[in-house]
Order: structure tokens, then sequence, then C-alpha cells
């Protein structure tokens, strides 16, 4: 495996979060997905996630 590759627990998270709407993605119940997709991120993903947990904290708030 190199070290270009994502990891599989990224892959994974991103795998499922892909098939959510924007709405579910954002909901409470899937928010423990979206930390492990942010923890696993290769470093140039990391950015627009980042501005999608934004919009989750506004949205809950």
């Amino acid at each position: 495996m190199s070290n270009n590759s994502p990891h599989p627990k990224f892959m994974e998270a991103m795998r499922k979060l892909s098939a959510m709407t924007e709405e579910e993605r954002l909901s409470e119940e899937n928010k423990e997905l979206f930390e492990q997709a942010m923890k696993y991120a290769p470093l140039d993903i990391q950015p627009a996630l980042i501005a999608i947990q934004k919009k989750y904290e506004v949205s809950v708030h």
C-alpha cells in the first residue's frame, strides 16, 4: 500500500457518506461517521471536510 492511497477507514466512511443526502450527512447520528472520515482523510481532502463540518456546526447550533 503506497503512502498516496487513502486509508481504508476513510474510504469506508466516504462510501457511506456519499450515499446519503446532505441533510443525512450533517445529522447527529452520522456525526461519528463523518469524524471517522476526517480522522483518516488525506491532507489534501481535509480542508473540504473541515468546511463541511463548519456548515454542520452552523446548521445545528
